[in-house]
This record gives structure tokens, C-alpha cells and sequence, in this order.
């Protein structure tokens, strides 16, 4: 038995400014970074819920983390399986520790995690992605000027968050995004579950003519997604309406075709790619998107994007662009240039925090 040693260290970290999205108002992200060694090498993950949004509360990941953490000590190497297979139900938790795991394999072999995750020997993971800006600010103009400040600063793709003020307002704050991007820039939406069904429908076919690539979430659940898209003018995509490989499964049947995959909300790594996989068999599209992750997180997500994107023949831009929301952070990340973010140096996820 190799012994495994798993270590918890909570983190707590201010965002630059409030960021309001489904209306909710998010302050600061909090969670912990796990650890996990052996043999002298150490990999990192992330399990940090965000209140309002995910299953489990930060009490219960670290419930889950700490008995986690006994059943390695007990068990070693060869718990791991049986410890990720009964973590279905504390998902940000079994993000932390498959990310932990996922690391500590790819420094050992002396690979990039991306290049462990790829699906194909034959598909070489991406170096690095496209990913879009996001955009929530309240004021019409004031998502006129973003917009047109992500596109000169190289920004292809912008996320416009949508569905916390009047419908009416949201109609012309996506006019304004539409004008300030230009007739080139992909143009998304992100309603969070925001709107009810006959809200999504009216906005969407009002706003029709300004070539939204999708909307995110216009309506909780993933029958009433799929209702949306099938009715409406514009594709939709589900995000948090998925909590698993199954619910993907469920929402390809009922014909949505863009997929968002959270691997920190999902569960880990492994199960992002999964869901990646079904998606491609169905010829859907995948973005990855981080979930207001530390550096951690967000390397994390990278590496499953630039696996993605090793494997996919149309990439998109993915939603990774978030960890300079936060006043601080845990490590460093190479800066997003011209709306492309490289994989950080070095093998594993390239990321020890600074602790």
C-alpha cells in the first residue's frame, strides 16, 4: 500500500467588486484547497461551493473532506476509487480530491494534466484557449462601453449576464452589448435560471436580431431549457441544471446542444471529460467554465478546456477569464492576452498555491 497523505487549507478571498448574477450578490469566494501526497510529490485541487448556487454548503464539503481524509490515511492508494465512487452526492468536495489526485498523477508521470486528460492518444490537448469576457454591468451604456472594450483588448467572445434587472432592461442592455461588440464578436447570454418561460421567450425573440450565439440557463430545469430552445429564436445552453453525467445524458436526448461543464461544480476533472465525451458523441458543443475558482480551480478548468479543445474540430471560447475578478488569489495564472489564456508552465496543472 503507498501511502497517501491528504491535507485541507481554507482560503477566503475578496472579488474586486460585488458580482451580481441571477440575483445574487457574490462578495468574496471561500473554500479549501486540498492536498494530497505521496512519495514526496504533492497535487492540488479545489471544493469550493458558492453559496446560492451549489448542493452543498462549505460546512459539507468539509465534512466530507475531512472523513476523506481519515479514509486515506487508512486506506492509501488503494482507497482512492471507493473514496471518489461514494462522493456522488458532496460533489465539490470529490472536485477537490480527483483535482488533487488528477495533479499528483501527471507530476509523477512528468506530464501536463491536460495531456493525461485528453481523451485519444491521437488528440494532442490544446496549449492554450480562446476565452470570452464577461460582462454584468447594470447600465446599458455601461455594457456598451465593456463590450467594446473587450473586443479592442482581443476578446472573440463575451458572456453578457443577464435576468437580476426588468426584462425591459435587459432588452436593451443586449442591444447595447450587440453595438459595442460590433457585427463580429460572439455575443452570449447567461440568465442563470433567471427568467420563467414566457419571460425567456419574449426576450429572446425581441432581441433576435442581435445574433446571440446562446443563452445560458434562460429557465431552470432541463425540460423547460429544452422547451426555450425548441420555441424560441435563440439556441440555449445548460449550465447548473446539470449535476451530473446523467443529467448531460438527459439534456443531449432532449436536443440541447451546448453544453456548459463546471468541472469544480461537477465533481472533478474526470467527470467533466466524461461529459465532454457525450457531448462530442452528440455532436454538441462544450464550453468549460471555471466557478469563481481561485487560481487553483481555474488551472484546473483550464486543462480540462485545452483537453476539450484537443479533441473538438470547432472549439469555443471557454468562460476561464474570472480569476481576475478577485482582489487576491492563491497563486498566480498567466495573464489572458488578447482573449487567449496559455497553460502555465511546468507539469501537473503548473499551479502550487502560496500558502
Amino acid at each position: 500500500m503507498t501511502a497517501l497523505r491528504a491535507e485541507l487549507h481554507p482560503f477566503r478571498l475578496a472579488l474586486r467588486s460585488p458580482l451580481l448574477t441571477g440575483g445574487v450578490s457574490i462578495r468574496c469566494r471561500a473554500g479549501f484547497l486540498v492536498a494530497l501526497s505521496a512519495d514526496g510529490i504533492t497535487g492540488w485541487g479545489e471544493a469550493s461551493p458558492l453559496p446560492g448556487w451549489s448542493r452543498t454548503s462549505l460546512l459539507d464539503t468539509e465534512t466530507a473532506l475531512r472523513s476523506v481524509s481519515d479514509d486515506l490515511a487508512r486506506g492509501g492508494e488503494a482507497a482512492l476509487d471507493a473514496v471518489l465512487a461514494a462522493m456522488h452526492d458532496a460533489p465539490h468536495a470529490r472536485a477537490g480530491v480527483a483535482g488533487a489526485w488528477a495533479d499528483l498523477q501527471a507530476l509523477r508521470t512528468g506530464q501536463r494534466l491536460a495531456g493525461r486528460l485528453v481523451a485519444y492518444p491521437s488528440c494532442a490537448p490544446a496549449s492554450e484557449v480562446a476565452v470570452n469576457a464577461l460582462v454584468a454591468a447594470p447600465e446599458p451604456s455601461e455594457v456598451e462601453q465593456a463590450a467594446h472594450d473587450a473586443v479592442e483588448a482581443g476578446f472573440q467572445a463575451v458572456k453578457l449576464k443577464v435576468g437580476a434587472v426588468d426584462p425591459e432592461v435587459d432588452v436593451s442592455r443586449i442591444r447595447a452589448a450587440r453595438a459595442g461588440l460590433g457585427p463580429a464578436a460572439e455575443l452570449r447570454l447567461d440568465a442563470n435560471g433567471a427568467w420563467d418561460e414566457r419571460t425567456a421567450l419574449e426576450v429572446l425573440e425581441r432581441v433576435e436580431d442581435s445574433d446571440i450565439a446562446y443563452c445560458e440557463e434562460p429557465v431552470a430545469g432541463i425540460d423547460a431549457i429544452a422547451a426555450v430552445s425548441q420555441r424560441g429564436p435563440v439556441p440555449a445552453a445548460v449550465d447548473e441544471s446539470i449535476c451530473d453525467e446523467s443529467d448531460a445524458v438527459r439534456a443531449l436526448d432532449a436536443g440541447i446542444g451546448n453544453l456548459i461543464v463546471k468541472p469544480q461544480a461537477l465533481g472533478g476533472p474526470d467527470v467533466a471529460l466524461a461529459i465532454a465525451a457525450r457531448a462530442h458523441e452528440a455532436e454538441a458543443s462544450v464550453t468549460v467554465t471555471s466557478f469563481l475558482d481561485s487560481a487553483v480551480g481555474v488551472a484546473h478548468a483550464l486543462h480540462v478546456a485545452a483537453a476539450v479543445d484537443g479533441a473538438s474540430r470547432h472549439p469555443r471560447a471557454h468562460g476561464l477569464a474570472t480569476w481576475e475578478l478577485l482582489a487576491a488569489d492563491v497563486a498566480g495564472l498567466p495573464p489572458v492576452t488578447a482573449g487567449v489564456m496559455s497553460l502555465p508552465p511546468g507539469y501537473g496543472i503548473g499551479v502550487v498555491p502560496e500558502l
